[in-house]
């Protein structure tokens, strides 16, 4: 639904919530993964512990992380983008620990060469989780440090050695610097997808905004008016006139009539609920849609919203009130009838004195 709040702010509004929304399952995910991932962990260490000397020193302390991770996850007070680089970082660290430790310490090369190759192929979700913990040229620089890193361990592996195992390792790198630049290029694409739907969606509000109120605009209460009336629901809809709002531009200046058109929308649109819809229709008038049946409700929030007005301090220092024509829709109605009700009922609170609310009669 179309309000002020999703108008003046409901750009960063709505990016906000689906901000929170994406972080909100990425913990979930993450934590889900941990969960799963320590026991798995746990296995291995125990099965291993004796005959692999890389296992019996870190997964401890892997484990360990594995578990203060899970917690950091579940205090949704630590920001989720720290837990991410501490944990890219600490699984980065760990895989290059262990093709160090493959490559100079394991002993023969040939046997442990599957593991080595299975580094390599975790090397593909560590980069993908740079592009989603740091910004794209952050993430770029990582893996390029990361590419850098492995590229250096294996020269100096493989340096003056006529090693059979050479051609795979260039073949491994080479692997590991395509996926890279692929999910560069994929990062890309998508940041420059979504400016485009940003800029989309601004020029989507901004043509349906009124840029003096920030409320919904004439063509977009037009639309409203259209599928409210589609849906065959009865509704009512309240035009509001500000009284002698000429007489103030004449006497105060059009900045001044623009401060009153401002402040009175501001005031309208805080005592409606948050289902109801207020837009400025045009000039000094605003429409109201709201969700009431019956013609008591009806009249019942048309008098409170004129009462809250003539009560309402202005911080310009004025005095206004607001005349209200109200009717309810009907099943045949058209957005011409319905408003042509609406009107005549406003044009007899004008008639009969102003800053009242009249009921339509015809």
């Amino acid at each position: 639904m179309f309000s002020r709040s999703s108008s003046e702010n409901s750009f960063s509004d709505d990016f906000q919530s689906l901000h929170e929304k994406w972080d909100r399952r990425r913990r979930l995910f993450y934590l889900l993964g941990s969960l799963a991932g320590i026991p798995s962990i746990v296995v291995v260490w125990l099965q291993h512990r004796l005959d692999n000397p890389f296992i019996a020193v870190t997964y401890p302390v892997l484990i360990l992380s594995g578990i203060l991770w899970s917690l950091a996850l579940l205090w949704k007070r630590i920001p989720l983008h720290w837990v991410e680089k501490i944990v890219l970082f600490s699984i980065s660290a760990l895989f290059l620990g262990k093709l160090i430790y493959l490559l100079f310490f394991f002993g023969d090369l040939e046997t442990a060469w599957n593991e080595v190759e299975a580094v390599y192929w975790v090397m593909a979700p560590i980069f993908i989780l740079g592009y989603i913990a740091m910004e794209r040229k952050w993430a770029l620089l990582f893996n390029l440090l990361v590419l850098s890193v492995t590229i250096g361990i294996g020269a100096f592996r493989f340096w003056g050695i006529a090693e059979p195992l050479l051609v795979e390792y260039i073949r491994l790198e080479a692997r590991i610097a395509a996926t890279s630049f692929l999910l560069f290029i994929l990062a890309r694409t998508k940041d420059e997808f979504s400016r485009t739907l940003t800029t989309a969606y601004a020029m989507h509000q901004m043509a349906h905004t009124d840029s003096l109120t920030f409320l919904p605009n004439r063509r977009w209460l037009t639309q409203t008016l259209e599928q409210r009336l589609s849906r065959k629901k009865r509704f009512t809809l309240i035009i509001v006139d500000i009284d002698h709002f000429k007489q103030i531009n004449d006497t105060f200046g059009h900045e001044t009539g623009d401060d009153v058109l401002r402040e009175v929308s501001d005031c309208l649109h805080h005592q409606i609920r948050a289902g109801d819809v207020i837009g400025r229709w045009g000039g000094e008038e605003f429409l109201i849609l709201a969700s009431e049946e019956e013609a008591h409700s009806a009249l019942q929030l048309a008098q409170r919203l004129r009462e809250s007005l003539e009560n309402f301090k202005l911080e310009i220092n004025l005095s206004v009130t607001v005349s209200f024509g109200v009717t309810l829709s009907r099943g045949d109605d058209t957005i011409v009838s319905l408003l042509k009700r609406a009107d005549l009922a406003l044009y007899r609170a004008k008639s009969n004195g102003r800053n009242r609310v009249e009921w339509e009669t015809a």
